[in-house]
């Protein structure tokens, strides 16, 4: 499969298989090699602080919310929103167990989200490739954002050059259990909202973090690229 000739799934579909993959979702982290390092990264480039509100779209399964927990203390708030209602299951156990009141967890379609408050952070880990309609998404998290605030996204995609050809159909095999677009480049997204993007990409760019500041003022600042 080519980026040309990839389609993106119906939302339905794509509930439907993360309903079916819920129990499974660790194990596939695993199958493709994800290093649980970059989930502390990503979190550090929100610049979380005591009594923050973050809000992560994709929260699945809860893989971030012990952490989100802890950058926000008590006095903060995380939302977490996923489509799904088999992730969010796994999540709402967590939060259950562990008796976090300040934990909100939504099941709706993030393209339609609209929050009352406005939130200090966005995450997307590992969740911004598989929306089907990430323009209005990224748009209504943009509006959720209060001014100053950090939107992060990690996500991993095919790297350019040979070894993105040799892996396709790899990718491909992947997404036919847990859907994504290999294809999807959320650095260039993001510079339509603002020019001051951050990013980084891991493992041969297998992985990325992509990283944005709202302006206090409309007002952007030069793109930076960071590799490692």
């Amino acid at each position: 499969m080519s980026e040309a000739s990839f389609v993106r799934l119906p939302l339905e579909t794509v509930v439907a298989r993360y309903d079916r993959g819920a129990r499974w979702y660790r194990a596939a982290e695993v199958s493709i090699l994800f290093p649980h390092a970059l989930r502390r990264k990503a979190l550090a480039r929100l610049e979380l602080e005591p009594g923050d509100r973050v809000l992560e779209i994709g929260c699945g399964t809860g893989r971030n919310l012990p952490m989100l927990c802890d950058a926000v203390g008590e006095s903060g708030e995380v939302i977490g929103v996923d489509v799904s209602r088999g992730m969010l299951a796994r999540a709402q156990r967590w939060v259950t167990r562990h008796q976090r009141e300040n934990v909100r967890l939504l099941c709706e379609d993030a393209a339609e989200l609209a929050l009352p408050d406005r939130v200090d952070a966005v995450l997307f880990s590992l969740s911004y490739s598989v929306l089907p309609d990430r323009a209005r998404v990224l748009e209504r998290a943009w509006e959720a954002l209060a001014p100053n605030g950090r939107l992060a996204i990690m996500d991993a995609g095919l790297p350019a050059g040979p070894l993105g050809g040799l892996l396709a159909p790899f990718a491909d095999a992947i997404a036919t259990v847990f859907p994504g677009d290999p294809y999807s480049r959320p650095w260039e997204d993001l510079t339509r909202l603002s020019q001051s993007v951050r990013s980084e990409w891991f493992r041969l760019g297998l992985y990325f973090i992509c990283t944005i500041r709202k302006p206090a003022s409309s007002q952007g600042t030069p793109l930076s690229v960071v590799s490692d």
